[in-house]
């Protein structure tokens, strides 16, 4: 799947898609402003399963997924166990988290899915989207990606996030990608397709 395919537009072009206005977005299970908090958490001790082509290859067997990211970033832990993965490096950042759903959600049925999507982030005040969701796959799980700025509290710029909501059964996997500033989204984009496209769903 090329760049423009999965993100909507070709990535060297999303500067002229960032509204002026910022937004936040309502995680499954948690506010925006947690995700900022566990992505400055203390660092994870526990060492990085394997390296291979400048990727580490992280794997969470009871939540049943995988992931690489790079190798060069570092792992923050964090206290919520609904957080499998956090790691920052180049000015950026990634969360995934495993959290349930009160909806069963498959390929066939992914409409009740978004409504209920749409809505968190409605509820944000004055929340804007860089532009709608994006239906997409990721390991094989259906899901949707979200684009969106947000203001970030420790350097007073305007954050960006890229947060996918993937769907497996009654289960929802969310990956959040994030920079600060917003304008390095268009940079970063590639590098955070290329992550996400290293997902793979295991059995739980």
């Amino acid at each position: 799947m090329t760049d423009k395919s999965r993100w909507g537009f070709e990535p060297a072009s999303l500067r002229k898609w960032i509204p002026a206005g910022v937004a936040v977005v309502l995680l499954v299970g948690a506010a925006a402003a947690v995700v900022s908090r566990e992505l400055v958490s203390p660092e994870d001790p526990k060492p990085p399963a394997r390296k291979a082509s400048g990727f580490v290859r992280f794997s969470d067997p009871p939540g049943g997924i995988s992931i690489s990211y790079p190798a060069g970033w570092r792992r923050v832990a964090s206290p919520d166990p609904q957080v499998r993965l956090s790691a920052e490096g180049d000015g950026s950042s990634m969360l995934v988290r495993i959290s349930d759903f009160p909806l069963e959600v498959g390929p066939q049925t992914l409409g009740p899915a978004k409504r209920l999507t749409d809505k968190l982030v409605r509820s944000v005040p004055k929340a804007k989207l860089v532009r709608p969701p994006q239906q997409i796959a990721l390991g094989e799980l259906p899901g949707y990606l979200y684009l969106y700025t947000f203001p970030d509290p420790a350097s007073g710029q305007r954050g960006a996030h890229a947060h996918y909501f993937l769907f497996r059964g009654q289960t929802v996997i969310t990956i959040v990608f994030q920079t600060v500033p917003s304008e390095r989204l268009a940079e970063l984009a590639p590098l955070f397709d290329r992550i996400g496209g290293t997902l793979r769903a295991t059995p739980a």
